[in-house]
């Protein structure tokens, strides 16, 4: 194993974070080794003991070369007299960004991580004793035993699905048992411990070590994690792609066991329970195999392609594409040479933010009307996700000003593009609605809220649509018109402002007004979810009203406090 000596000498001007020139003396960084790869193909290097890359033997030893005392020019003289002073410079600067010489990237993550935009990770560090102990305990089956029984569950899974697809869409779109929804979140927490269990265990397994575990925020959203960098040590990629795929088999099992169980049973708690567990792991699944995130779906596609930092190189692929396309930044050599580089980096881009964007208006929806607790709920989440917005858009356009676009091209394209945005947010109406809870109180149905007030003008008159509180849909019951009342205090079923049943369980709300029904009205459940239209207003104010409608009601609560 070849490994960083010490850097003798001062590190000249120009290198850390500084533009590199032909006199810059790059270093290599501390802590960055070199180590043959198993199938003896090439070399892989290692940050603090974690790799990073693979390279060839012809890079191993420039690398090597980068002293501190060496400038770029007499390395390129040595190593690289076919290439130009440009490509050489790239190469050299790829290299500090992937951490491997001085002035790069951070330390590698500790016990407590930052990983931009939306993730923070809390661990351990003695994970490899911890699954060492484990692989211990766990009686050895052959690979191919536990592939055939996973494959036999799925399918009798899949049939039960087929079978109760009318039940599923029910639950999907009707409140669900509170103390059945309590249970599913228990079992869905333990199917996701198992699930990140499987992965550093099939990592232990086939001779890697997990470096780190533990407890994160994933897109806002809590979860539990392993570390199986090492297993890039593994010479054989289909171990690396089933130790990725270890954990989604964990979620998929649980889903069609709970189904199968589900079949078997009759109709209950019980049973809508199970689909709701099943569900809950089906969609665990599904995103965990969305490959432009760093989930699980990412980790099997990188290493079945044997492509370190997949995910890292197209997305400087596609944003070299843009800040070339928008501001006429020099082309820059491919990080990835794939023809899909540039795409499959931009939706790298845009994935994480149609993910967060849609956890937080979900929230916002199961939580609207629910009070002054669930309006500052949402606000949090809401300052959390423009802080770091901007953050990130600041740090990319720093980026772009430092690829060598001018400041007047800079400065000029943003300004259009925010103008352009501006205009087509004035000019595009959209069609705009609050959302209250509903219950019928002695053959009226009077339209709640959780505070004291919505904080939104209600025309009387407006239209209402009635539909179930559901988890990630709601049925349609029916419309009304809305007639406002004077505010009232009453008490509703709990389904009215959640997603949740209980019988005899109510919570006290704020009646604001009542619905007179245009229509049938036979189905209408006791309580449930009503979106009242206000009609089409400019997107710029449709989203400002969405965005500020926690801070209207909390500072309608506080007012009348």
């Amino acid at each position: 194993m070849t490994t960083a000596g010490p850097r003798p000498g001062r590190r000249r001007r120009g290198d850390g974070r500084a533009s590199l020139t032909a006199h810059s003396c790059p270093s290599l960084a501390a802590g960055v080794a070199f180590e043959p790869t198993a199938e003896g193909s090439g070399w892989l290097a290692t940050v603090q003991g974690v790799p990073t890359a693979r390279l060839s033997r012809a890079v191993v030893d420039l690398l090597t070369a980068m002293d501190g005392r060496t400038p770029v020019s007499a390395l390129q003289t040595r190593f690289a007299p076919g290439e130009t002073d440009e490509e050489v410079l790239r190469l050299v600067a790829r290299f500090r960004d992937n951490g491997l010489l001085d002035g790069g990237a951070s330390r590698p993550p500790g016990r407590v991580a930052y990983r931009p935009p939306f993730t923070v990770q809390f661990a351990t560090l003695r994970a490899p004793a911890l699954f060492a102990r484990l692989d211990r305990l766990v009686v050895p089956v052959p690979g191919r035993g536990v592939l055939v029984a996973v494959v036999a569950v799925l399918a009798a899974g899949f049939i039960a699905a087929v079978l109760l697809a009318g039940e599923l869409g029910a639950v999907l779109a009707r409140p669900v048992p509170l103390a059945g929804f309590t249970l599913a979140v228990v079992a869905l927490g333990l199917a996701t411990l198992l699930h990140e269990a499987a992965h550093g265990l099939t990592l232990t397994r086939l001779g890697g070590r997990p470096r780190r575990a533990g407890f994160m925020l994933l897109y806002l959203t809590p979860a539990f994690f392993v570390d199986v960098t090492d297993g890039w040590r593994l010479p054989d990629r289909r171990h690396r792609v089933a130790i990725a795929l270890a954990g989604p088999a964990v979620h998929a099992t649980v889903a069609a066991v709970a189904m199968v169980v589900a079949l078997a049973l009759p109709s209950s708690v019980a049973r809508e329970t199970l689909l709701l567990l099943a569900i809950s792991c089906t969609v665990v699944v599904l995103v965990n195999l969305i490959p432009f995130v760093r989930f699980d779906g990412y980790l099997a596609l990188m290493s079945a392609l044997d492509e370190p930092n997949l995910r890292g190189r197209t997305v400087r692929d596609g944003a070299a594409f843009l800040a070339r396309l928008l501001f006429g930044a020099p082309r820059q050599p491919r990080a990835l040479e794939r023809w899909w580089s540039v795409p499959f980096g931009l939706c790298c881009l845009g994935a994480p933010v149609v993910l967060v964007l849609f956890a937080v208006v979900r929230a916002a929806q199961l939580l609207a009307g629910g009070g002054p607790a669930a309006s500052l709920l949402v606000l949090a989440l809401e300052v959390v996700v423009v802080a770091v917005g901007v953050a990130l858009l600041a740090r990319a356009l720093l980026r772009v000003r430092r690829s060598g676009v001018s400041r007047s091209r800079l400065a000029g394209v943003t300004a259009a593009l925010a103008l352009g945005i501006g205009a087509a947010g004035l000019l595009i109406p959209v069609p705009t609605a609050a959302t209250l809870g509903f219950s019928v109180d002695d053959g009226r149905v009077v339209l709640v809220h959780g505070g004291r007030d919505t904080g939104i003008d209600l025309p009387d008159g407006a239209p209402v649509v009635l539909s179930t509180r559901g988890i990630l849909a709601n049925e349609y019951r029916g419309v009304g018109t809305m007639r406002t009342r004077p505010a009232t205090k009453t008490e509703v079923p709990i389904e009215a402002l959640f997603p949740v049943r209980m019988p005899g369980a109510s919570v006290a709300v704020t009646v604001v007004a009542e619905a007179e029904m245009t229509g049938e009205r036979s189905a209408l459940p006791a309580a449930g979810q009503a979106r009242v239209d206000l009609g089409t207003t400019p997107l710029w104010q449709a989203i400002w009203a969405t965005v500020a409608s926690p801070l209207a009601a909390l500072t309608s609560e506080k007012e009348r406090g």
